[in-house]
C-alpha cells in the first residue's frame, strides 16, 4: 500500500506545519548521514526553522568543506575575521570550562585530582575569601 502524492504547499494548519517539518526536517538529516558514509561525500547541512532555531549536520569539520567549496565555487564564505572569530569563541569556551573546574574544586567537587600544589592554592584562595567577607 502506496502513499498519495501530496500537492506542495505552505501548509496552513500551524500544528500540522510544525510536525511536518520536524519530520521532514529529521529525514534530510538521516538522508544527508547515510549519503556521507554510503558515498564517502562530504555532507554539510543547515536548517533554519520559522522560530530561528538552527539544526545543522556535518560529516566533516565545516571548516574543511567551506575550504573545498570555496576551491570548487570560487565563491569565499568564510574569511580571515571569521576565522578570527571562530578561534577567539574556542579561546573563550576552553576559559569557561576551565573556570568551571575551578569552581568545582571551590565547591569541594573533584578535588582527588590535584596535586599538593594545587591543594595548597586551593587552601589559600579559600582562606581569602574566607577573611575578605
Amino acid at each position: 500500500m502506496g502513499r498519495g502524492k501530496i500537492e506542495i504547499k505552505r501548509i496552513e494548519n500551524l500544528s500540522n506545519r510544525q510536525v511536518t517539518y520536524s519530520k521532514r526536517r529529521n529525514g534530510l538529516i538521516k538522508k544527508a548521514k547515510e549519503i556521507a558514509v554510503l558515498c564517502d561525500a562530504k555532507v554539510s547541512l543547515i536548517i533554519f526553522a520559522t522560530s530561528g532555531k538552527m539544526h545543522d549536520y556535518s560529516s566533516a569539520p565545516m571548516f574543511e568543506i567551506l575550504e573545498a567549496y570555496h576551491k570548487q565555487s570560487g565563491k569565499k564564505l568564510w574569511d580571515a575575521k571569521h576565522e578570527n572569530l571562530y578561534n577567539e569563541i574556542d579561546r573563550i569556551k576552553k576559559e569557561n570550562d576551565s573556570m568551571q573546574i575551578k569552581l568545582r574544586h571551590l565547591k569541594g567537587e573533584d578535588v582527588t585530582s590535584l596535586n599538593h600544589k594545587e591543594l595548597m592554592a586551593l587552601e589559600d584562595a579559600l582562606e581569602n575569601g574566607l577573611t575578605v567577607r
